[in-house]
């Protein structure tokens, strides 16, 4: 299942009644001083963070109209608060427990993922293209191949079982930085479905306003 495409433009969400995520909560409450990563405890339910991303869509989407809109913001800037957001909820979300992206998404392939698949299974890298790799529809999106089945064949019990031998879109995801802002509409897009995208939005959401920059 493709991630599907943000609404065009955004309503205001005032007056309307929003659930936050517990690390937006402790971060509006803990004096600025006091504010510690470690002290952030992740939502990993796949439930819950698809109804608070869904819920939240209007927020995090303003939140990006600002951070475009404002010039007097470094690229480097924000993805360097990015990066310290990230870092400690990455550590403490476990993929391993949910693999969500390996059911739901859509993996790109280059020649290089199925030459490192093929040795890592023992298998001829013709053999590994013609059972695995739909290059008709990675054509289609300006990839070279993607896998054919979606929930990946290659996920057992919630594991990789290529893990070492794994793409490397699967190796990066999820992506936050260079460019977090201009790549920020298909993060909100991802929200639903990531635990560690959510996570990082909510996060960044409530620094981002006690920055002032949202």
């Amino acid at each position: 299942m493709a991630l599907s495409r943000p609404k065009q433009g955004f309503e205001s969400p005032m007056g309307h009644k929003k659930e936050t995520g517990f690390g937006l909560f402790l971060l509006r409450r803990l004096p600025r001083d006091r504010i510690r990563m470690s002290q952030i405890i992740p939502i990993t339910d796949l439930e819950v963070i698809s109804s608070l991303a869904k819920s939240r869509f209007d927020e995090f989407e303003i939140m990006r109209y600002m951070l475009v809109d404002n010039d007097d913001l470094s690229d480097s800037a924000i993805d360097a608060l990015v990066d310290e957001i990230a870092a400690p909820i990455v550590a403490k979300i476990n993929c391993m427990e949910c693999a969500n992206c390996c059911r739901s998404l859509q993996v790109s392939l280059t020649p290089s993922d199925a030459q490192r698949l093929a040795d890592g299974l023992s298998i001829p890298f013709k053999d590994i293209v013609q059972e695995l790799v739909d290059l008709e529809a990675g054509a289609k999106t300006d990839e070279w191949g993607v896998f054919r089945h979606c929930p990946c064949t290659l996920l057992k019990d919630k594991r990789c079982s290529v893990y070492a031998h794994r793409p490397e879109s699967c190796r990066v995801y999820p992506t936050f930085t260079p460019d977090f802002r201009w790549t920020l509409e298909h993060t909100i897009a991802g929200a639903s479905g990531c635990p560690i995208i959510y996570n990082v939005l909510d996060v960044f959401l409530a620094r981002a306003q006690a920055l002032g920059w949202a």
